[in-house]
């Protein structure tokens, strides 16, 4: 914690400072010999470029980016063993050389030194922060080094003052991975798919292909895609679309720009190619959404809390074109654009400022002629009840403290949607890709906000509460702060641990004792099971779970598709490959070869819509292994086994009990 307030406080003053790129070195070396020094000798006066001496007052520092190989580097009195990717800063950059650890080991990197004037001189020190780190994602931070490189090299003036233009997002994407490292809560394939989102809604006007991103994190792109669907119900070409379509249909409402150069503005150069998938997304072609929405846009209600938010979905990059997205289909119903106002959120403004107002009258008068001041920051704090206030209280969260209802009424939970039924509680809406969920039956009264989340459908709902996840937190225009204005929002973590995910939802929801009787039941249960499986599991045997989909295989470790339920739950062993490497490490993916490598006793096996051809190809192995000799190969619905709520666990425990007992149709 002391940790990130030293980076908070760091972040604070570099927002404050001046800043100035003064050079820029790429490496690219190999060992001399046993530990001497390569490169050059960097000290607190380097050699600048002609007319850069270091303003009066300034501080000089400098990041040093390894990106390949293992190099020791000694910076004044500390030294770094550094293994790639690695980031240094160097707080007063003095003394700072370089020693290979032995002459055949080749190492590269970037050197970037800058001046930086402190706001004031009690600023300085912590400016002077010497720290170092591991980025999660190495490749935006040497794209913008090998951009500086390139253009203090050229002899242009303008080349070099568009060098200066790229160290402040240097900076800031080094300092935003910092932070997100000392933040994050060890869930980094949450943190991956973030990161993911964060980078196309930045760059989403760029080509952009599955396999480029997939190899920004070093995985491959069905893993992103599989990370993706688990978070948020879409893979990530899907999102791009998504992200295009909205900017296209903000700038269809906001300018008069023709379509032609709409299209290019979010990276398609074909206007023809864009105005099909425009319409396939839609259900209009683009000039006839404008026309048919201008009007409404003209007359919006001028105080839509959401009106004030800027599309978080900005940029400047040159257009460009990708054809991967074709392969996908996924359709939204209606106009997502935040800057329209829909009739139910009209009502839900004119139901929030009837109680608003109704608060200050009730409030205007009290003894001896005083006025009383009533805060009134957010809906669900200002609502009035029977002249009685909603009682609150402060939870905390991923994103610090929030006040929220001790007993809240309208809940939006845009990833938990079992947990909180099974408290008694049905949210008033949720996303698309939870209501998907086969295994809850009742969904009356549940409103599907979409995915991504709509804040406007959501502000309509008039929540009490909000309760997301980091990266849903993401996918919404504006991010959280649009989402905090509507309701108190919390963001948690996706556990994906049914006994966990309940006891954190009966504190949100106040159904603390409820959590204790529904974990208490559970877990008998659990007990129940392990004592009727027994007589028909020997205690040697191992499992298995693959899953088959037209492009690739999977095999899947103890957190869902029923790995938890076996390997958690039930106490079976998984093969030894399967734990060695997917549960304790971060193998999903497998080529068809090695899947007799997998396979242990019995196999669970999960067989997605259209890889019916992937099965032929892979039956033979299935068949030669030890599951498939013995005939223990057992087929489970892709569909029923992909939630891991609390309602669906409880019913996958069923399923798999019955088929381990033979009771399974």
């Amino acid at each position: 914690m002391e940790m990130l307030v030293d980076c908070n406080a760091h972040i604070e003053q570099w927002s404050h400072a001046a800043v100035r790129l003064q050079s820029i070195r790429a490496y690219r070396e190999q060992g001399q010999g046993n530990g001497e020094v390569v490169g050059e000798q960097f000290d607190s006066q380097p050699e600048f470029e002609s007319g850069s001496e270091p303003t009066l007052d300034a501080h000089i520092g400098c990041f040093f980016v390894l990106t390949q190989g293992e190099v020791r580097i000694r910076m004044a009195d500390e030294v770094y063993h550094c293994r790639s990717p690695y980031i240094l800063h160097g707080g007063e950059a003095t003394g700072l050389s370089f020693e290979a650890p032995d002459q055949t080991h080749v190492w590269t990197g970037y050197l970037v030194v800058y001046e930086v004037v402190p706001a004031s001189s009690k600023d300085r020190q912590r400016l002077a922060q010497s720290y170092s780190f591991a980025p999660a994602a190495l490749l935006p931070i040497q794209e913008k080094c090998e951009a500086m490189e390139r253009l203090l090299q050229a002899n242009d003036s303008l080349d070099k003052l568009q060098a200066q233009s790229y160290f402040v997002p240097f900076v800031h994407e080094i300092l935003r991975q910092r932070k997100q490292l000392l933040t994050e809560t060890g869930n980094t394939r949450a943190n991956m798919v973030s990161q993911a989102i964060q980078y196309i809604q930045v760059h989403y006007s760029e080509p952009i292909t599955a396999e480029k991103l997939a190899s920004r994190y070093h995985c491959s792109t069905s893993y992103l895609s599989r990370l993706f669907r688990s978070q948020i119900g879409l893979g990530p070409i899907e999102y791009l679309i998504h992200v295009r379509v909205h900017r296209a249909k903000q700038l269809l409402l906001k300018s008069g720009a023709k379509i032609q150069d709409i299209a290019s503005q979010v990276g398609y150069a074909d206007v023809y190619y864009f105005s099909r998938l425009f319409k396939k997304y839609t259900g209009h072609s683009p000039l006839r959404y404008r026309a048919e929405h201008q009007e409404k846009l003209n007359t919006r209600v001028q105080n839509n809390p959401l009106r004030a938010l800027e599309s978080s979905i900005v940029s400047n990059s040159s257009p460009s074109h990708n054809e991967n997205e074709s392969y996908y289909q996924w359709s939204w119903e209606g106009d997502t654009s935040m800057f329209r106002f829909s009739r139910p959120a009209f009502g839900a403004m004119m139901v929030l400022c009837t109680s608003l107002i109704l608060s200050a009258c009730q409030a205007s008068t009290t003894t001896g002629g005083t006025t009383a001041q009533q805060p009134a920051s957010s809906a669900a704090a200002a609502t009035v009840s029977d002249s009685t206030a909603v009682e609150m209280r402060t939870y905390t969260h991923l994103k610090g403290q929030s006040d929220i209802p001790v007993h809240p009424q309208r809940v939006v939970s845009l990833f938990h949607l079992g947990e909180p039924i099974a408290l008694g509680v049905k949210p008033v809406g949720t996303t698309t890709y939870v209501m998907d969920n086969p295994h809850i039956s009742d969904k009356t009264g549940i409103t599907d906000v979409g995915v991504p989340p709509d804040a406007e459908k959501i502000l309509a709902l008039e929540p009490d509460l909000i309760v997301t996840t980091p990266t849903f937190a993401e996918l919404v225009e504006g991010g959280y702060e649009a989402l905090n204005r509507i309701a108190p929002t919390i963001v948690v973590e996706q556990k994906n641990d049914p006994i966990k995910d309940v006891e954190m939802f009966g504190d949100i929801l106040g159904k603390q004792e409820e959590a204790k009787e529904w974990i208490a039941q559970f877990e008998a249960k659990i007990a129940a099971y392990k004592e009727k499986i027994k007589p028909y599991v020997k205690e040697d045997e191992t499992f298995t779970i693959l899953n088959v989909r037209p492009d690739t295989l999977m095999v899947y470790g103890d957190t869902n598709m029923g790995g938890n339920i076996l390997y958690k739950y039930l106490g079976l062993k998984p093969a030894a490959k399967v734990d060695s490497d997917v549960i304790h490490g971060d193998t999903w993916e497998i080529s068809s070869e090695v899947i007799p490598e997998y396979i242990g006793d019995r196999l669970f096996l999960a067989v997605n819509k259209g890889a019916e051809e992937k099965v032929k190809d892979v039956q033979k192995l299935i068949d030669a292994s030890p599951a498939g000799k013995s005939g223990h190969v057992y087929f489970i619905d892709f569909d029923e086994f992909l939630p891991s709520d609390a309602i669906a666990v409880e019913k996958q425990l069923d399923i798999i009990t019955d088929i381990l007992t033979g009771k399974a149709q």
